[in-house]
């Protein structure tokens, strides 16, 4: 039977089940569905699926691996770029450490070398110029050894230049430059070992495979779901309050479920009340219709032991004016930064124009089990 059919057959049997259960003559019964808290699992990169260790049904711990992608390409671009790190280091280092002193060894003597040629050419220049005075040698000549001269003090001020700066070392400069060349490229094989990682899809808590979406071998994109997670112990009832019965319901407050086939009643607490109302105009009704207006309330449970399956009918009722400090208790962690739908701002909000699609007034308010339909299929029963 498809999934969808099941649940509305289960949704028949919990209004039944409605029919039958005996209230207080104060009590306020409200017709819910239990739900799980649902992750689809991904990837955040694309690749082919290696390994599928997780299957419908299972439990998982958190940080249990449950697939895998092939990182083959990804090991060799690493190992590439770890190569290049380590020359990227190795020549940081040597402009750390300067020149060896067998370098400026080799640079002395060649300034030797240089100067004992500029010594030569400065004798031959002056021996040249004293013949040409006396007219016995051509004034080019004289002219090609000054050119000579020249140049050999040229070369040897260039050695000598050489020579400090191989004695002074690399600047602060060039070794701030040379280490952050090495640091990018072992940035590039950080980001490869952070891609590598992303390639193992992990439980992020502990749960129960609700659905797997893909098959061992298929490639997979970025993004794509692969494993749905729930924890079957973490359930939530959404139940619709009409807007007259509203103040007096707090986020925190107390609440009592019962569902068939559990023994007994569960404990929750309000844990979200909507800021808008369910079918309602963008244009204010009348005083009759007013009165089928209702506030979607989202209700914890309590189930430790996993008794309540998802999409079993349940029927709530909520302990109004729960005293301030359990409220405080039972309030999620982000909600004490973020407004809090109070009574009176609800159902002042239920007769503005608030965006929603009307419900003929004739009909009686919808319930979670009757007109509204979910948002998606709820989920399969978990077996606890």
């Amino acid at each position: 039977m498809p999934r969808v059919a099941r649940l509305v057959a289960l949704g028949a049997l919990g209004a039944l089940g409605c029919g039958r259960a005996q209230a207080g003559p104060d009590e306020e019964i409200y017709q819910g569905t239990a739900e799980l808290d649902e992750r689809r699992l991904s990837f955040e990169v694309s690749g082919r699926i290696t390994t599928l260790n997780a299957r419908e049904g299972d439990e998982v711990r958190q940080g249990a691996v449950l697939a895998t992608v092939d990182d083959a390409l990804d090991e060799q671009a690493r190992a590439a770029r770890d190569l290049e790190a380590r020359a990227a280091h190795a020549q940081a280092s040597v402009v750390d450490k300067g020149v060896r002193p067998e370098e400026i060894a080799v640079t002395r003597a060649k300034i030797r070398a240089a100067k004992a040629s500029e010594d030569l050419l400065k004798k031959q220049l002056a021996r040249e110029q004293d013949l040409a005075a006396h007219d016995v040698t051509p004034q080019s000549r004289v002219d090609e050894i000054e050119s000579q001269y020249q140049r050999s003090i040229a070369d040897r001020e260039a050695l000598e230049s050489l020579l400090n700066e191989q004695v002074r070392g690399a600047r602060p400069e060039e070794r701030a430059a040379a280490r952050a060349r090495a640091d990018a490229a072992q940035a590039s094989v950080t980001l490869d070992d952070l891609r590598i990682e992303r390639r193992e899809l992990r439980a992020p808590a502990d749960g129960v495979v609700l659905d797997r979406h893909v098959e061992l071998g298929e490639v997979v994109q970025m993004g794509a779901p692969v494993l749905t997670l729930a924890d079957p112990g973490r359930l939530y009832a959404v139940v619709f309050v009409p807007q007259a019965k509203l103040p007096g319901i707090d986020v925190g407050d107390r609440a009592s479920l019962r569902a068939d086939g559990v023994e007994g009643t569960l404990a929750g607490h309000v844990e979200h009340i909507a800021r808008r109302t369910e079918f309602t105009p963008r244009y204010l009704f009348s005083e009759t219709e007013r009165a089928n207006f209702v506030v979607r309330v989202k209700v914890r449970i309590d189930d430790a032991g996993s008794r309540l399956h998802a999409g079993v009918p349940v029927r709530v009722s909520i302990e109004r004016n729960t005293p301030a400090a359990e409220r405080a208790r039972n309030a999620p962690p982000d909600t004490s930064s973020a407004p809090v739908a109070s009574p009176s701002a609800s159902a002042a909000g239920s007769s503005s124009s608030l965006s929603s699609s009307r419900a003929p007034s004739s009909r009686p308010a919808p319930s979670a089990s009757g007109r509204r339909a979910p948002a998606r299929p709820a989920s399969r029963p978990v077996a606890p």
